[in-house]
This record gives structure tokens, C-alpha cells and sequence, in this order.
């Protein structure tokens, strides 16, 4: 069989929601309303639609779908799931390679990756399979798949999901990324759905209300970063305002603070900002980031601002990172994090905890979890996280019927870290302690039903996830 009966354009999805990658970058604040973004390889062009919904300025190509669309460059561009289904592999380099020269700032790679999908009955064609439906599918591992992205474009790929990476043009880009991916915040993707109505505010006599929307975002990014913005760290839309009510920069802080900025919660964004700081160069340094030493001037203004130099801030990682390397002190933060209701230490002394509770672990464990995610990329809010730190692993569960009292997993995924690799595996087990990891109240009844399962034993101990 030749290339020529290969059907590409029928792996082309109908999606009605952001495909993974675009809902990724979304999530991440890489794509939002200002950015430009070229889908290179677009098939249907359903991504583009929900962007636009979104006010997000969106074109793409797709030789099937879109071939007299001109290829044209944006700040991100998107190679969605594309590759895996080129059966040529010199063609596939060459099409990473135009798409890398169109991204100004972002280039968001997909592929399926090795255990996403049964291959069971497909027919080997090539390095890849053939599908019952004439279409070609490779099946990347990641570390492989991170070696080719190294290799063509010139930057280290940074990982966010199994198969999903980006790879910036700007060592500053990359590292602020990397910084508010490490605290957690994600952005909410609703607003692609149904179009977003904007806030109207009544004019007001006084100062605060008629300089209200500055004043907001003046306290928003100060509860955020634990310090005052600087002028260019707002958007342009602020000083607009400032200047038509004839108020300075300097005053509209002053106002902020006196009515805006609650002292104690300023005082904790202050806290929270030097250790996510700390955490984040640790990961650096672990991961030997290229652009670990190139910081944004946002970031710089952080680090002189809460460690006084950016020496000061290196002498203190550095005396951050020697205090990871005891495991004492690693076991003894995932016993205060079972003690403080946010996971289950299970009978081989590992952490298992919602992922959604990662971001509230003490920055030591956000660092181990950091250096998963360096290697398997985001991990989704559906998945139960399982901390091994001894065995230098962290696996990630994928939960069915996250909402019965007792739910299955279905696929794990391991991150090895002694090997750099990410395995994805068949492994149906049941979660008997979910009150404990999910931090549920002492009286629900969640803990009830697990009281009565415990008396009746009726579970297989060999698939539990956690034992009682």
C-alpha cells in the first residue's frame, strides 16, 4: 500500500468545545482576547469558531478543509494533532518547521502518544498504523516526541499534557509562563461558549468610584503579586482612565490601598509570592531550564521587591534546593498534609491527594509534582495524584464517575523520574478512601458509606487505590 490511500482529512474531528491543546493554552492565559492565533492544520475549523465567540482573533489552514486560506504568522499558532497522522516522517518535519516559523511568540504541538488508544487490530504501515477508515496514526512516546521537538525547532519543548507541548520564542515568555503554571491559576473557558456581556458602572461623585476600574485592577495585581504594580504592568485602558479623570498613577495606588487592598490578605500574597518564586527557580534549576537566567522585568521587579536582590534570591533558592534533598523532610510534609485534610497517605507510605488540592501543598511537594509536570505536562482536574518521592515517581489516576461514593480509575499515568518517561497504562482500581482525598467533612456521608464498606469488606484489596 502506498502513502496515496491514506485519507488525512478524515481524522478531522466535530468538536462543539475547545479541542485539548487550545483549551490548554486557554487555561493558561496564552490564548485570550488580544492575541492573535494561526491554526496550522485546522480541519473543520471548530476551534476557530469557539475562539471567535470569545472575541479571540483566530484564522487557520487545513489543505482539506481550507486550502485557500493563506499561511500567515500570529503570536500562537497551533499544530493540533497533525503530525501523528502524516505517514511521511520527513514530511512531518517539514510542516513542524513552517509552522514554528509562523509562531511570533508560542508554538502549541500536539500528538497522540504511546497507550492513548488500543492498537490492537490495526495494521502496521511505516513507523505508524493504518486504521479501518484508510487513515494513518504514529504513536509517539514522549520523551521521543520531546527529543524531535528539541532537535527541529532549537528550544527545549516545555510539556503540557501527554503529548501536548509549547515551545517559546522568548526565554521571558517561557518563564513567566512557567511561574503562574507553578502557582496554579488557571482561566476559566466558559466564556468560549456564550458571549461574554460587558460591566457597566454608573458614574459616581466620588474619587474611588469614578477611578473604580483602575483601582481594581490596581488591587487585583497586587493581591496576586504581594506589591504594588508598576505603571506598565496595568493595561493601557487604566491609564486611559486616569488621564480623563486627571488622577496620577501614584494616587490611584494610594486610593487602592486605602480601599481596595485588605492589609492581612496583602501580607499573604506577599508570602505566597516568595515561595511560589522559590519553587519555581528550584524547578529551574532541577529541570536545568535554558531560561532559568532570563527572567521578565515583571519577575525581576518580584524578586527585588520580596528577596531585595536577585543575588539574595539566588543564594536563597540554592539553600531551598539543599533542603529537597532530605527525604525526612519529604515524608514529614506528606504526613502534615494527610493531618491537615489534603490526601491519604496509603500503606506504602505515598501521598494520594485530589489534583485539585496540589496548589495548597508546602512548596517542597510542589516542587517533587513540579518535576512531573516538567516531563508529562499539565495534570487535569479529573486525575487523583499519587506522591512517591522515594521511588522518584508520581502517578497520575484518571477517575470514572467522579460523583459515586466509590469511583474507578480506568488508565494510570506513571511519571518515572530516575528514567525521564511517561507511561500510560490499563489500570482499573477503586478509590474506597475518597473523603480523605477529597477532604470531605467528618460527618458526610460520604464517610458513612465508607464506614459500612469497611464493616461488610466488600472490596477486592488488590484494586484499591487506597486501602482503608
Amino acid at each position: 500500500m502506498t502513502s496515496a490511500t491514506v485519507h488525512r482529512h478524515r481524522t478531522a474531528m466535530v468538536r462543539h468545545t475547545l479541542s485539548q491543546p487550545m483549551s490548554l493554552a486557554v487555561r493558561h492565559g496564552l490564548i485570550r482576547p488580544g492575541v492573535t492565533v494561526f491554526d496550522y492544520g485546522c480541519g473543520q475549523g471548530d476551534d476557530l469558531r469557539a475562539l471567535a465567540v470569545a472575541g479571540v482573533e483566530a484564522t487557520g489552514w487545513d489543505p482539506h478543509f481550507a486550502p485557500d486560506i493563506s499561511l500567515q504568522d500570529a503570536e500562537i499558532v497551533n499544530l493540533g494533532f497533525v503530525l501523528n497522522v502524516i505517514e511521511d516522517p520527513a514530511e512531518r518535519v517539514v510542516a513542524l518547521k513552517a509552522a514554528w516559523e509562523l509562531a511570533r511568540r508560542v508554538l502549541l504541538v500536539s500528538v497522540l502518544i504511546v497507550g492513548a488508544v488500543p492498537v490492537d487490530g490495526l495494521r502496521r504501515f511505516g513507523d505508524g498504523y493504518l486504521t479501518a477508515r484508510g487513515t494513518f496514526q504514529k504513536y509517539f512516546q514522549q520523551s521521543e516526541f520531546k527529543v524531535v521537538l528539541t532537535q527541529t525547532a532549537g528550544v527545549e519543548p516545555i510539556a503540557l499534557a501527554p503529548g501536548i507541548f509549547a515551545l517559546f520564542r522568548s526565554p521571558e515568555d517561557e518563564q513567566d509562563f512557567l511561574l503562574e503554571r507553578r502557582r496554579g491559576r488557571r482561566a476559566s473557558t466558559s466564556k468560549y461558549r456564550t458571549d461574554r456581556r460587558a460591566k457597566v458602572l454608573s458614574a459616581k461623585p466620588h474619587l474611588a468610584d469614578r477611578i473604580a476600574n483602575a483601582i481594581d485592577a490596581i488591587a487585583k495585581f497586587a493581591l496576586q503579586r504581594g506589591r504594588l504594580p508598576h505603571p506598565d504592568e496595568v493595561p493601557s485602558d487604566v491609564h486611559d482612565l486616569l488621564a480623563a479623570e486627571r488622577v496620577s498613577f501614584a494616587r490611584a495606588q494610594d486610593v487602592s490601598q486605602g480601599t481596595r487592598i485588605d492589609e492581612r490578605l496583602f501580607e499573604r500574597a506577599a508570602a505566597d509570592r516568595r515561595e511560589d518564586l522559590l519553587v519555581h527557580q528550584a524547578l529551574n534549576l532541577l529541570n536545568r531550564s535554558r531560561s532559568a537566567y532570563r527572567p521578565s522585568p515583571s519577575m525581576v521587579r518580584d524578586i527585588r521587591h520580596h528577596f531585595g536582590s536577585q543575588q539574595q534570591f539566588a543564594e536563597q533558592t540554592l539553600e531551598y534546593l539543599h533542603a529537597l534533598a532530605d527525604p525526612q523532610r519529604t515524608a514529614a510534609a506528606m504526613r502534615r498534609a494527610a493531618d491537615n485534610g489534603l490526601g491519604a497517605i496509603d500503606e506504602d507510605g505515598r501521598l494520594v491527594i485530589n489534583s485539585r488540592r496540589v496548589v495548597d501543598l508546602e512548596g517542597v511537594l510542589r516542587c517533587y509534582v513540579g518535576c512531573a509536570v516538567h516531563l508529562s505536562g499539565d495534570i487535569d482536574h479529573e486525575h487523583i495524584v499519587r506522591l512517591d518521592p522515594l521511588r522518584r515517581r508520581t502517578t497520575l489516576f484518571s477517575l470514572t464517575a467522579k460523583r459515586q461514593p466509590f469511583p474507578e480509575t480506568s488508565t494510570s499515568i506513571m511519571i518515572d523520574l530516575k528514567r525521564q518517561d511517561v507511561i500510560i497504562r490499563d489500570d482499573p482500581r477503586v478509590l474506597v478512601r475518597k473523603a480523605d482525598v477529597f477532604g470531605m467533612a467528618s460527618l458526610s456521608r460520604q464517610r458513612s458509606a465508607e464506614a459500612d464498606r469497611r464493616k461488610s469488606g466488600g472490596y477486592d484489596e488488590d484494586r484499591v487505590l487506597v486501602r482503608m
